[in-house]
């Protein structure tokens, strides 16, 4: 038991530190970074996930995938809910600065974090139920941009076709392109001839140390210092509470193992880096959001320890 829990935890934090020291030793530019999360996003990922998903029976399959999607949008509204209620009752925020701290609080960062420790615990299907939670996200992100759109005094009226224009930019992306393919290669039956297959699988392995290294590249342990606070606050909503809700939550509707997984990894993640992006684009919270990311991110290092550490004595036979 204690060789699977250091198999499942020790890749993740290797990555990151060796990404954090490199860039601590002058090895590696983090300007750079952008580089090569361009390379998993647009490479890496998608070979992943077409090759993942035509591994499987995807029609026979599709109920767990559909169980983890509505269990993780469940666990991330629940978490959204709770802590904007606390942003506007205790903080005394609006409407708007409200919503962009409980966005800080529960959208994880599926793409870059979650996706590739789920293909490291869950070698098949793993990938294909990161990019279903990078699915989830995108909700989450159209969610706050809406808010926005809805209370900004230069459009007195929500601007949907700017909302749909949103939507086709993020439909565009290679990685969503790749699950349309990959639904329909499983749905054919489609199976990649062996030399094909094995090229695929060595540039989706590459995803985990590529982006988890880039992630630690990135590290910067001064920046959440003026934030404090909101660093903490929503800590406590996003490190602690979202993956202890989504074990309830799990075990409450008796959720199979596989999806349980994928639902508390995603829930335990650090807050999305999007959001920090969507943040700088509406010029809205941008400080705090860059903060809270970056706080998140390093103390998910020994919170995310933990939840794996606990996943692979809970599902010794399923965590890998």
């Amino acid at each position: 038991m204690p060789g699977s829990i250091l198999k499942a935890i020790f890749p993740v934090i290797a990555y990151l530190c060796i990404g954090y020291i490199a860039k601590r030793t002058k090895k590696f530019d983090p300007s750079n970074s952008g580089i090569l999360i361009g390379y998993v996003l647009n490479i890496s990922i998608p070979c992943m996930i077409v090759l993942d998903m035509t591994r499987q029976d995807m029609f026979k399959d599709l109920s767990k995938y559909a169980e983890f999607f509505g269990g993780y949008l469940l666990v991330s509204a629940i978490v959204f809910t709770i802590a904007y209620s606390y942003a506007r009752i205790v903080k005394r925020q609006n409407l708007l600065i409200g919503s962009y701290f409980s966005a800080a609080a529960s959208y994880s960062n599926t793409c870059m974090i979650a996706l590739p420790i789920l293909a490291i615990m869950l070698p098949v299907g793993g990938a294909t139920y990161g990019v279903i939670g990078v699915m989830v996200l995108i909700i989450g992100l159209q969610t706050t941009s809406i808010i926005y759109e809805y209370t900004s005094e230069e459009n007195a009226k929500l601007d949907v076709r700017k909302i749909l224009i949103s939507i086709g930019k993020a439909m565009k992306a290679n990685y969503f392109i790749a699950m349309v393919l990959g639904l329909i290669l499983s749905f054919l039956g489609f199976q990649f001839p062996s030399v094909l297959s094995t090229s695929l699988n060595a540039v989706g392995m590459t995803t985990a140390p590529v982006a988890l290294f880039a992630i630690g590249a990135q590290l910067n342990f001064t920046l959440f210092k003026n934030h404090i606070r909101i660093v903490s606050e929503c800590t406590f909503f996003k490190l602690f509470l979202m993956p202890a809700l989504a074990w309830f939550i799990c075990d409450l509707v008796k959720l199979p193992p596989a999806p349980s997984v994928a639902v508390i990894l995603c829930s335990a993640v650090p807050t999305a880096k999007c959001q920090y992006a969507v943040a700088r684009s509406h010029d809205v919270y941008v400080e705090e959001t860059e903060s809270i990311v970056a706080g998140t991110t390093i103390l998910s290092m020994v919170t995310l320890a933990v939840v794996i550490a606990m996943l692979a004595k809970e599902y010794p036979t399923l965590v890998t």
